[in-house]
């Protein structure tokens, strides 16, 4: 039995356009193509143009997109600030602890890029989408944020690593718990075991179907129905909500960023911020009743949750490195 994952992880985030990451150098200037190198001569007011890369790099990530997620965070209530200005550095706290060091893992690898095009076109996405549409970070139209650089037939996994797969394919995870990128089929095409559908649609009766958006009108008993993540509720496509904290949460009543479910949502703590356990910290683990930076390859732990990869060794006692089980 196959199932397909497209995680998309928190902080970040149905491809985001045509365009590909580019690798090319920074242009200098323009220059008349008419005259040969020998015989251009520099005229006066000659302005040089710098043409900006398409592929960042990785460890721009946080950095790139803080605004237009805190702009979107604060107006969908995802996040347990107050402001913009307060949501700024628990974002880039959190993701640079949390999540950088996993993509910037991955593009080291060549597995995928950090794409200039992707996060412009997510930043316009998310100032004017309806905040119940945009369930996950990388969901949708920021789906392109990274670009993969896996081709069909290569391996993949869970997770962040779902993100490997290049444009047209998915990743097929299998019960090993690691996948293959496999084409997707647009929708009407035809589909099977072979050639997926995007996490978008479904597979009914050989073809592909768009599956319903949230908010639109379904049926419970829809063989197609609702996007996933999201059900069909007297006759609408609903998806789990977002409450505020000290309200009572579970699995449809999700608690917003810098906050954790206990119950009810209780307010997680910044490096430096008091901690029982390691789920008070928004961004590092509880280490003698403070939440402390989370630790990397080679440095000693006690537990999964002190270390950046989130592996402990257990012989020697170390985190781990940053390591993908179903990479070749």
């Amino acid at each position: 039995m196959e199932v397909v994952r497209r995680v998309a992880f928190v902080l970040l985030l149905v491809a985001c356009g045509d365009d590909q990451p580019v690798d090319r150098a920074m242009t200098d200037s323009v220059s008349d193509t008419s005259s040969s190198d020998a015989d251009a001569v520099d005229e006066p007011g000659d302005v040089e143009v710098e043409v900006a890369p398409e592929a960042l790099a990785a460890s721009d990530y946080c950095e790139s997109i803080a605004t237009s997620f805190c702009d979107y965070y604060v107006r969908c209530a995802r996040m347990a600030v107050p402001d913009v200005a307060a949501c700024r550095p628990v974002f880039l706290e959190t993701c640079n602890a949390r999540y950088e060091p996993l993509w910037s893992a991955l593009a080291d690898d060549g597995r995928l890029s950090l794409s200039r095009a992707g996060i412009d076109h997510c930043a316009d996405y998310l100032a004017g989408v309806s905040c119940e549409q945009q369930q996950n970070d990388l969901d949708w139209e920021c789906a392109g944020v990274w670009r993969g650089a896996v081709a069909a037939g290569g391996a993949c996994g869970p997770g962040l690593e779902s993100f490997v797969c290049a444009e047209g394919t998915t990743c097929v995870i299998d019960l090993d718990f690691c996948g293959v990128c496999t084409p997707l089929a647009p929708p009407g095409a035809t589909c099977d075991l072979t050639q997926r559908c995007a996490p978008t649609a479904s597979c009914v009766d050989g073809a592909c179907v768009d599956r319903t958006r949230v908010g639109a009108v379904c049926s419970a008993n829809d063989v197609v129905g609702c996007v996933l993540g999201a059900g069909c509720v007297d006759g609408t496509c609903r998806a789990s909500s977002v409450v505020a904290l000290g309200e009572t949460c579970d699995q449809t009543h999700r608690c917003p960023y810098k906050s954790v479910c206990k119950g009810t949502c209780m307010e997680t703590a910044l490096d430096g911020g008091s901690c029982t356990t390691s789920s008070d910290c928004a961004s590092g683990w509880c280490d003698q009743g403070s939440c402390v930076p989370l630790r990397a390859e080679g440095a000693a732990c006690a537990s999964a949750a002190a270390c950046t990869s989130g592996r402990c060794d257990p012989d020697d006692h170390t985190c781990a490195s940053i390591a993908f089980g179903c990479a070749p």
